[in-house]
C-alpha cells in the first residue's frame, strides 16, 4: 500500500515500478514477492514527481571478523569486527548488534553506516572488545542482531583457535640477490596443528606494520602462514635498521610478549634468521 496524505488540490496521479519498470497492476503475486523485489511508487501532484523505493523483503547479513592486529600488538587489546550489512541503509542503521562471552555482555562502540561497492551493500561495523585473557582462552564470542523485516534472529559465534597448543616455529626467507628499488621478506609461522596466529612486522624504531598475510596452508605433517613484507632496497640495507617479524600465538597467554625473528642481512647462506627472542 502506498499511502499519501497532506495534498491540495486533490488531483494526482499514482503510477507502480517494480524493479524499476512500470507495472499497471495493483497486486503482487506470491512469486514476484519471494524475490527481493524493489516497489516504487510514483506520485505526481502538480507537475511534481515524487518517488519511494521500497523492498520488502530486504535482508540483513552479519559477520564476525578476527581481532583487529594493530589494536593487538600496540595496546594488547581484543577488538573483533562484527559487520552488519544489507541493501537498504535504514534497515542497517536500526539494526543493533549484541555480543556476550558466557552469556555476560561485552562493550562495543558503533561505527558509520558506509556503502560498499565491493558488495553493493551499506555496511556498519561495530567494534567488540573482549578481554585479552579470555580471548587467548579460547572462550566462544556470540553476536546477534534482530531483522525485523524477515522475523528472524541472525547469530555468529567466533573463538581463538588454540591448536595443539605448541610454540610454533618461526622463520624469516629474505632474497639472495636484490635487482630492484625494493625487497621482499616472507615471515612463516609453522606448526604440527597450528592455530590461530597474528602477525605484525617491525623495521627498525618504526611503529608495527601489517604485511600481507595468508591463509592457512596445509601440508602433509603441518601447517603454515605466511606474512609478506615490502620495504625498500635502501631501509633493507640499512645496518642500524633491524627488521623482527613478531607472533602472537596461542601458547603465550594473553599478555605475554610476542614470538619475535630478525632477518640477517649478512650474505651467510647458512643462516637466513638470527635468534629467537621472548
Amino acid at each position: 500500500m502506498c499511502v499519501i496524505e497532506g495534498f491540495y488540490p486533490n488531483n494526482l496521479t499514482v503510477q507502480w515500478r517494480v524493479n524499476d519498470i512500470h507495472s499497471p497492476r495493483h497486486k503482487v503475486s506470491g512469486e514476484t514477492w519471494s524475490e527481493s523485489t524493489h516497489y516504487t511508487c510514483e506520485v505526481t501532484h502538480q507537475g511534481k514527481l515524487i518517488s519511494v523505493k521500497k523492498n520488502f523483503n530486504t535482508k540483513l547479513t552479519l559477520t564476525l571478523k578476527p581481532p583487529i592486529v594493530t589494536e593487538l600488538f600496540v595496546n594488547n587489546k581484543v577488538v573483533l569486527e562484527a559487520v552488519v550489512s544489507g541493501d537498504e541503509e535504514k534497515t542497517v542503521q536500526e539494526a543493533s548488534v549484541s555480543c556476550s562471552v558466557k552469556n555476560i555482555p561485552v562493550s562495543s562502540v558503533t561505527g558509520n553506516i558506509n556503502y560498499s561497492q565491493d558488495i553493493s551493500q551499506f555496511i556498519r561495523i561495530h567494534n567488540i572488545i573482549v578481554d585479552t585473557k579470555t580471548w587467548f582462552d579460547g572462550e566462544m564470542v556470540t553476536c546477534s542482531i534482530q531483522d525485523t523485516n524477515n522475523n528472524r534472529d541472525i547469530k555468529k559465534e567466533i573463538h581463538f583457535d588454540k591448536g595443539d597448543g605448541q610454540k610454533p616455529s618461526v622463520v624469516i626467507y629474505k632474497p639472495d640477490i636484490i635487482n630492484s628499488d625494493t625487497v621482499s621478506l616472507v615471515c612463516e609461522v609453522t606448526g604440527s596443528k597450528l592455530g590461530d596466529v597474528h602477525i605484525m612486522w617491525k623495521v627498525g624504531e618504526q611503529p608495527y606494520i601489517e604485511g600481507s598475510t595468508s591463509t592457512h596452508i596445509h601440508q602433509k605433517n603441518s601447517m603454515s602462514v605466511l606474512s609478506i613484507l615490502t620495504v625498500s632496497k635502501q631501509e633493507y640495507e640499512d645496518p642500524k635498521t633491524i627488521i623482527t617479524c613478531t607472533v602472537k600465538h596461542a601458547n603465550m597467554g594473553d599478555t605475554g610478549p610476542p614470538l619475535q625473528v630478525s632477518a640477517i642481512k649478512s650474505k651467510q647462506k647458512e643462516c637466513p634468521v638470527c635468534s629467537l627472542d621472548y
